[in-house]
This record gives structure tokens, sequence and C-alpha cells, in this order.
């Protein structure tokens, strides 16, 4: 029996009793007969609705006492069943630990397509990335160095090109004739147009890119009806609708949600934390939805003149008589360093402080924030990567470093992962589109578990990191 089931036990059912409701219009896909619930202090109708599995509208209907959502102290709740009373405890706990082992099975289980028979053993992709090659000056080293030196569009597309060649080799050291055309977009719509014209793209099993949505687009409106597959690399945020585009990497919304499963989970697994919630003008829906399920948190406003946060502020809501949540909900790296760094230094032995946000970007991957901080801090969030090291990943590093003279980076990793996926799926099944039917795959740092929505495939992969002193972790739902 896990930590929640004890939790659960003790807190739901001792005050549970019996009772009969006459009341008239109720809803009809419940049993007159209904539990009694007493309200603890600083629960909400969101959380009482999680334990009992009944929407919060139903509640308010077998509770017309009810004025808003407020709820007061040891308030009496009638509270709706849809199963037989005889066998509540169990059935609720069943119910529970069904939710629970579904997304545990959902996470863990992948399927290794190497070992699969390639029905199509001779594959042809394009890869179009904004190397902006006319840039570079053949006869100046200083001026291709200083290109190169820093992040940008170029050492970006030059990293995904690297990591998707060592996949290309993989996949021909598995029998599979592979055929890869690159393309140079510029990131300019011109050029764009100009490949369209020059090329026919209907032989193409995929084509993975361009980086920028804006230019996925154009490529897709431009291949017409076309049944080439279009894949979106690299970007979090949405891409035009189109049935022929796939987004291969869990967009923001869909790691948010894995994060509010969590989040739904913390509720009944630690029924009083203190809550803190620090958000800027950007994420006021998310603070909202937040405080959905911790109605009494203590709200910290931000912005990007004023991303200091007062110690004392913070210092005077932190208690040390139980847990202190903290959801940091802002992408500004200013902020982000100094509630990171002030929460440090309120951390101590009496003081348990957790650090979590619905949305970690990029802007995390920032030197100036302190990774021994977040440690101390146990941040936690969902991500669209594992930022874990193992074994498999050493042994990729050093094919790297024989075929590129150095160590790939996140943008190497991803574009071998990403590359290998669908070189398999199309061996195997052909199409892409028709591999969603094996569920998950998961290679070095990614796992792709595509579905349908609005006609295109979305990956709805999403790992659930913590860090834990200057470790980190992926964790899933039985570590509850």
């Amino acid at each position: 029996m896990g930590m929640m089931k004890k939790i659960f036990l003790l807190f739901l059912f001792p005050a549970c009793v019996f009772s009969q409701v006459t009341t008239e219009n109720l809803p009809q896909s419940y049993t007159i007969d209904t539990l009694i619930h007493e309200v603890k202090r600083k629960q909400t109708l969101y959380s009482i609705s999680k334990i009992y599995d009944v929407s919060i509208q139903d509640l308010k209907t077998f509770n017309p006492k009810i004025k808003g959502n407020k709820l007061s102290r040891k308030m009496q709740l009638n509270i709706p069943q849809k199963r037989k009373l005889i066998s509540i405890i169990d059935e609720s706990i069943v119910l529970i630990e069904k939710n629970k082992n579904e997304l545990i099975n959902k996470s863990n289980q992948t399927i290794n397509l190497k070992d699969s028979v390639f029905k199509k053993k001779s594959l042809k992709l394009g890869l179009m990335a904004p190397f902006k090659i006319d840039q570079f000056e053949m006869d100046s080293v200083e001026v291709n160095k200083r290109l190169l030196k820093d992040l940008n569009l170029t050492t970006i597309s030059l990293d995904f090109y690297s990591g998707a060649i060592l996949a290309i080799k993989e996949t021909v050291g598995l029998g599979l004739d592979i055929e890869l055309n690159v393309f140079d977009t510029n990131n300019d719509q011109f050029r764009i147009e100009k490949i369209l014209m020059e090329n026919d793209f209907e032989s193409y099993d995929f084509i993975i890119g361009p980086f920028i949505p804006r230019n996925i687009s154009q490529i897709s409106n431009g291949i017409g009806d076309s049944k080439t597959t279009i894949i979106s690399p690299l970007t979090t945020n949405e891409v035009e609708i189109k049935k022929n585009i796939v987004q291969s990497i869990s967009q923001k919304e869909v790691q948010k949600k894995a994060m509010f499963s969590y989040i739904d989970y913390l509720v009944l697994d630690e029924p009083d934390p203190c809550v803190m919630i620090i958000y800027d003008e950007k994420s006021i829906e998310t603070k909202n939805k937040i405080l959905e399920r911790y109605s009494y948190a203590e709200l910290i406003k931000v912005n990007d003149t004023q991303s200091f946060v007062d110690p004392e502020i913070t210092d005077s809501l932190l208690v040390s008589s139980k847990k202190n949540f903290v959801f940091l909900e802002s992408q500004n790296l200013n902020i982000i360093t100094s509630v990171s760094s002030l929460l440090n230094s309120q951390v101590n032995e009496e003081r348990d402080i957790k650090l979590m946000t619905t949305f970690r970007s990029d802007i995390y991957e920032n030197e100036n924030i302190s990774f021994e901080h977040l440690g101390k801090l146990n941040f936690t969030y969902p991500s669209y990567y594992k930022p874990i090291y193992n074994q498999n990943l050493t042994d990729f590093n050093q094919d790297y470093i024989l075929e590129f003279g150095k160590l790939p980076n996140k943008t190497a990793i991803r574009a071998y992962d990403l590359t290998l996926d669908l070189l398999l799926r199309s061996a195997v099944f052909r199409k892409i589109e028709k591999s969603i039917k094996i569920g998950q795959t998961e290679y070095l740092q990614n796992k792709f578990d595509y579905q349908i929505e609005n006609e295109m495939l979305v990956n709805q992969a999403v790992y659930m990191i913590r860090h834990e002193k200057l470790e980190i972790i992926e964790f899933d739902f039985s570590d509850l």
C-alpha cells in the first residue's frame, strides 16, 4: 500500500456516514443514498470533488446551502454516489489506483522498433533547416568562428544535422537504405518558395523541418495535397493545423496538463500544505487553475520591471509546521533567478519548501540559474525531454565524439532520437500515421506517443522531472 492510499484512508473515511436525501430534481445518474462529508480546514469544492469523483456542480446541487464556491470548516456536505454504498471504500481505492496505474503504465511502457520486421527498406527524407550558409565567408576563418561561437539558427541547424546523421548511420546498419536531401531555408520565405518550385516532394517519406512554425505552414501549403508528412522538430508552440503535419514535441498545454494531473494527486496526498503562487501577467490563467486546487493560496504578482520579491513577505508566509508548495509561474530570467535564490536562503531542516512550475521553458538552462538552488528546493516540472545521463547516452556520446570531435548537446540528441524514431516507424509501418497504434517509443532523452488531434499527429509523451540536490531524476505517479 503506497503512501497516498494510507493518507487517503485516514483522511477520508472516518468522517463518512450514511444518510438519506429526499431532495427533488437530483441528478438521475446518482443513487439517493449519499455520504456525509465534514469539511476540513483549507478543503475546497475542487479537492472534495476529486476525493469522491463527483463534479463540483453536482456537489452544489446536492448541497443548496453552498453559496458560490465558499465552504466553512466543519460544514456537513451530502456526497452523491454512483456506486453501491456497501463497497464505497474499496471501490474508491480501486478507482484511484486504476487511474494512477494507467498513468504509470502509459509513462513506463515503451516499444523497441529496432527488433521489428521492416516492411519498407528504402526510405527518402528531407531536412529543411536555417543553416544560413550564405553568411559564411570561405576565405575568412575568423568570421566563421564568430558565427559558430554563439547559439543561433546556424549552430542549432548544424547540431540537429549531426544528430540526424548518426541516426541514419544506425538504421543503415540495421539494413535500411536511406536517401537524405538537405535544404537550407535561410529562414527566408522567398528561399523556401524557391525550394518548393525546384523540387518534387511526392516521393519523400517525410520532411523534418523547417524549424520555425510559420515556415512549416509555408511548406505544408506549398506541397498541397501531397501525402508527404512534415515533421515539426523543435518548437513547443502550436503549429497551424494541417493533416500532413506532425507535432513531434509535446506542446505547452500537453505538458501543463501532465503537471496538473500531478498537482491533483498532491491535493489528495498532502491535504493541508502551505501554498504560494508567484506569477506574472502572462500566467494569470495558470494561476487561476492552481487556485481551483488551492483556493487559500497566497498570491505574489511580479512583472518584468519589478522582478524582486520581498524576502520578508515570503519568510512570513512560509511555515515550519507543514510542507510549503511554491508555484513559480513566470518565464522571466530575472524573476526565476531571484525567486530561486531567495527561497534557497529560506529553506532549512525545519522548513520544507518544494518549488514547482507547470511549464519549464529553455530559459531555465541559463547559466545564471543555480542547479544547486533548484536541487535544494526539489524543483519539479513537466518536460518534453529527459535531462538524465545513463549508459546508453554514454555510448552515444563516444560515437558522437568519434564522428564530430565534441560532445553532443540537447539539440543533437533530440535530432538523433527523432530521426531514428521516424525512420523506424516508416520502415515498420510504411507510413508514420499508421504507427500510432504501437503506443510509446523512447530512446536516449526523448519519447514519442502520437495521438490524432484535429486530423494531425501530436506527441503526448511527457516526462515528470524532479531535482534532488545535484541530481535530476525522472519520476512517475507511483512515487506518491
